[in-house]
């Protein structure tokens, strides 16, 4: 079996320990977590993913990030489709930023979006690049206090400071995160 496999093996044990999402001494802060993988290894996150929300007891929401990005554009994607080929991708990415950086739109969405899920799953970071970062929204989370534990699964390399999207571009924010396994 992949290491990569054993893995998820081991965060799915973890996950259903007692008391991992429930906040817990000084100050009670709420975990941020990393899962970190080979980018060659995303078919095998994605299908284990699956089986674990289909297996699992616990209320796991999974936020897909390139169709999160697609849920807070849905009422413009035909404007968006336009700017694309009339004006290129630099001015799609303009258009895009604007309301990236609204820091309460991006969060509230994402909140709306996790319901009353235990614990969220954040895929997709690799689809979703460079448009949302996953630092940038993890950022965002956090400046709102919100207080649900956060597993992100991210196609590259988390040195425990920094995440390297593919094991080679860098991200330039840094979070606090922790390695899940």
């Amino acid at each position: 079996m992949s290491p990569t496999y054993e893995r998820l093996k081991q965060m799915e044990r973890r996950i259903h320990e007692e008391g991992f999402t429930t906040p817990a001494g000084i100050g009670s802060e709420i975990p941020h977590y990393v899962f970190d993988y080979p980018a060659e290894d995303e078919l095998i996150v994605r299908t284990y993913l699956e089986g674990v929300l289909k297996r699992t007891a616990r209320d796991i929401k999974e936020i897909h990030l390139f169709q999160f990005l697609l849920s807070l554009f849905e009422d413009d994607l035909e404007e968006l489709i336009d700017i694309s080929e009339e004006e290129g991708y630099d001015e799609l990415v303009r258009a895009l930023q604007t309301v990236l950086e609204n820091q309460d739109v991006v969060v509230e969405s994402f909140i709306e979006q996790a319901g009353n899920a235990e614990l969220i799953f954040i895929t997709g970071v690799g689809n979703a690049h460079p448009l949302l970062r996953s630092s940038q929204l993890l950022k965002k989370l956090s400046n709102h206090a919100f207080r649900k534990p956060v597993i992100l699964f991210y196609p590259g390399h988390f040195t425990g400071l920094e995440l390297k999207l593919f094991g080679i571009l860098h991200n330039e924010d840094q979070y606090q995160l922790s390695r899940i396994s």
